[in-house]
């Protein structure tokens, strides 16, 4: 992963120092249990404890073993003495990698946690800072009826955080330690010794694998992961088509001295939005390479390690780059409520047509031919600029509505709803 794209704490996790860490760490813990479990002596295992990873000569060794496993359990026994028959003893390569994976991940994921938490509270800040700023809701681009910026922000809060809790319960089957042996039947280590190891190292068993951990859950990390870049790239695309010119409720924030183009001064553009949608496809592009690596030959081949060794850092670091810069976008959004109510205006109330025909059905009115009457008059009101109120006033048909107009054509009743969303969702403390 380029670094435009990538914290130092997440670039970390995935050094490649970090990852050989991990692999003592899994190590260390399977000696703990060897020793619990009464295999080796108290003087075996502080031996083996005294080890620490030697990164250049790993790196070394892989040179000429062309296994980077094997050159890491060699650079480790080369610092023990009769102890280091026990280094390793009942692994298979896989034993460790997935399960040092299964620990970076766990890290990855906590940083996520971090942001995405951070980014909850700022989109439900906004949410009620904006609870009763009117706006035009659009359907199929067009202007369909008031709602607020509030509510904008609520759904995405919900759909975010939905995400969220989908992608925390897909972690759960991935954060597991795998030790079943080189085909996945104890045939070295039992299934004692697993369970120790995934206490040790605080995570979960697998219930049955083979030589690795299944990859259906690890793939369904990634879509649910690329399902969380879909929801942000939702909300910004709004972001993106209310910054136009023709509409500019909202926009961007924009330093003194930054420029919006090289050639055209006077642009303004919703590049942190454009940024974000890039990157959610990134995310989306790695779905397919997750999904294709669940098929692997019997107990296993090795065709998923290039991908994974890639992807798994790409994606926690889009991922997490995501949430930072949506949180930045939401916090130095600039809102032009004036421009938001001037478009309210410009429907010559024709928004309230929907809250207009009900009222002509609670008056007894024949649907159809209400319908027939609001739709003339609105598209009457549109067309001469004329608020949708005159006409229908100067029209007999709806006399027996006359006594509701006041009603039917307030702002502030017909949003009034929206405080009780609030309110039920998230009641004041």
């Amino acid at each position: 992963m380029i670094e435009r794209y990538q914290s130092q704490p997440m670039k970390t996790i995935f050094s490649l120092e970090n990852r050989y860490e991990k692999m003592l760490k899994v190590e260390v813990a399977s000696i703990e249990a060897l020793h619990k479990r009464g295999k080796i002596n108290e003087a075996i295992k502080e031996e083996l404890l005294s080890g620490h990873v030697k990164l250049s000569d790993i790196l070394e060794r892989e040179q000429i073993l062309k296994h980077d496993v094997l050159a890491f359990v060699e650079s480790m026994m080369a610092q023990f003495n009769d102890a280091k028959r026990y280094f390793h003893y009942g692994l298979t390569s896989t034993d460790v990698v997935d399960s040092a994976q299964s620990l970076i991940i766990k890290d990855a994921s906590l940083l996520i946690d971090t942001h995405i938490r951070e980014l909850l509270n700022t989109i439900l800040d906004h949410a009620k800072k904006y609870q009763k700023t009117p706006m035009m809701a659009r359907t199929h681009g067009m202007y369909a009826e008031m709602s607020t910026l509030g509510l904008r922000y609520l759904r995405f809060y919900e759909d975010l955080n939905r995400s969220y809790k989908r992608f925390n319960q897909s972690l759960k089957d991935v954060l597991q330690v795998k030790l079943s042996g080189a085909v996945g039947h104890y045939s070295i280590l039992p299934i004692e010794h697993e369970r120790l190891v995934a206490d040790i190292l605080e995570l979960d068993v697998q219930k049955l694998s083979t030589q690795v951990l299944a990859r259906d859950k690890h793939a369904s990390m990634i879509s649910h992961m690329s399902i969380l870049g879909s929801v942000i790239e939702d909300f910004v695309l709004d972001i993106r088509l209310l910054s136009r010119s023709d509409v500019k409720e909202v926009s961007e924030g924009f330093s003194t001295k930054q420029k919006g183009s090289s050639a055209m001064p006077h642009k303004k553009n919703p590049i942190t939005s454009e940024n974000l949608t890039g990157l959610s496809r990134m995310l989306r592009g790695y779905v397919t390479m997750a999904m294709e690596n669940i098929a692997l030959w019997h107990e296993r081949d090795i065709s998923h390690s290039s991908v994974e060794r890639v992807m798994f850092e790409d994606c926690f670091s889009v991922l997490e780059t995501m949430i930072i810069k949506t949180n930045g976008l939401i916090q130095d959004l600039v809102v032009f409520d004036d421009h938001m109510q001037l478009h309210i205006d410009q429907t010559y109330q024709t928004t309230f047509s929907q809250r207009l025909l009900h009222q002509c059905i609670d008056a007894h009115l024949d649907r159809i031919e209400s319908y027939e009457h609001i739709q003339k008059a609105s598209f009457e009101a549109i067309q001469n600029k004329i608020p949708l109120r005159e006409i229908i006033t100067k029209n007999h048909f709806f006399k027996p509505l006359h006594n509701h107009l006041n009603d039917i054509f307030s702002q502030e009743s017909y949003l009034l709803h929206l405080v009780q969303v609030f309110n039920d969702l998230y009641p004041k403390k």
